[in-house]
């Protein structure tokens, strides 16, 4: 690892903390939240911040600035705190119910690198267990109730989602990792678990941890939105960057880093735009929501941004036939009619345009 660390609590919950941060990193670091304040300052609108998941920095900037902050945002504030609080509680009941050892991933985890915890909202608390099947079952015994469509969680990379009756966030046990499809596997969850520091509730390396969080975003979506990039980056800054190079190198993701992280310093450190920001991803720079044109973009050509140009060209025909087919019991005459209103839509966001479907939908 090259730097001493020690196990800090945040909330009850440990995690690796730097003893001695090197001087660029508190410098890049601070630049990460002044810069995520300049992204509040310019999006064009609230529906905007929320697109990028940044509205509880735009309550934090507004209430400095003396600015009017409206009634949902201020709810919006309240349930990420009462979710903050919620979660230490939440791991407890799953740590007595389950004997087994598990790492918290994503949204707790990344909490404890934000200036504030309730800073960084999160739903559900994201587990990966060697065993998964068997850490469901514990749960279920001990009272959890599982929650959602069961048909929704088939073959995927958690189960189905667990509440606790009175507290506000849900459980979800992963199997593995969620991993874009088309490159290198993912790691082995007994990989991680190796790499993991403590007893029952382990810790992932930050530089796994960075990793993990730049894969499982752009398979949602490829650089999809900013609060992605500020999760990413403060993770890479705690790990350090050359450690992060070098385990991508490792795991064969190398082209999946460096396009996630030259897009994140672009826009969190002023760095020069990378081609994807010019092209398909200039959301980001602008923070507002994707357009219908950015959007059909990236599902065209994200993938050579993460693979070598040949693999990236043979799966262009499915990508293709799948934009261009009508979907299940679509006809013809709907899916026409669809494409030419995604073209005359092409500049505008996409929820205004999916709203406008949905409308024509109902009718």
């Amino acid at each position: 690892m090259g730097r001493s660390a020690s196990i800090e609590s945040l909330g009850g919950v440990a995690h690796i903390a730097e003893t001695q941060p090197q001087p660029d990193l508190q410098r890049d670091a601070a630049e990460i939240w002044r810069a995520v304040d300049r992204l509040v300052d310019r999006a064009p609108s609230l529906a905007d911040l929320r697109s990028h998941k940044l509205e509880l920095f735009a309550v934090r900037r507004w209430r400095a600035l003396g600015r009017f902050i409206p009634a949902e945002m201020l709810d919006r504030e309240r349930r990420a705190a009462l979710g903050a609080l919620a979660a230490p509680r939440l791991l407890e009941r799953v740590r007595t119910a389950y004997g087994g050892e598990i790492i918290p991933l994503k949204g707790l985890e990344v909490a404890a690198r934000y200036p504030d915890p309730a800073l960084r909202s999160f739903g559900d608390l994201d587990l990966l267990a060697a065993d998964a099947e068997a850490a469901q079952a514990a749960l279920l015994g001990a009272g959890f109730v599982e929650v959602g469509n069961p048909a929704i969680y088939l073959g995927i990379h958690h189960l189905r989602p667990l509440c606790w009756p009175g507290l506000p966030l849900v459980v979800e046990i992963h199997s593995r990792p969620k991993w874009p499809g088309g490159i290198q596997p993912p790691p082995s969850t007994r990989e991680l678990f190796d790499a993991a520091a403590g007893d029952q509730v382990k810790t992932l390396p930050a530089a796994q941890h960075a990793l993990l969080l730049a894969a499982h975003s752009w398979a949602h979506e490829p650089l999809r939105r900013l609060r992605d990039m500020v999760d990413v980056a403060v993770m890479a800054e705690a790990a350090g960057r050359a450690e992060v190079a070098a385990l991508a190198r490792e795991w064969r993701i190398e082209r999946l880093w460096r396009s996630t992280i030259d897009a994140a310093d672009a826009v969190l450190l002023g760095n020069d735009r990378p081609l994807a920001l010019r092209l398909w991803a200039q959301n980001l720079e602008k923070a507002r929501e994707r357009t219908v044109l950015e959007n059909h973009l990236q599902r065209w050509v994200s993938d050579f941004w993460i693979m070598r140009f040949g693999a990236a060209a043979a799966r262009v025909p499915t990508t293709i036939a799948r934009e261009l087919l009508p979907k299940e019991s679509e006809g013809w005459g709907s899916k026409l009619s669809r494409t030419t209103r995604a073209v005359r839509n092409a500049s505008r966001r996409r929820s205004e345009h999916n709203n406008e479907l949905d409308l024509r939908r109902r009718r």
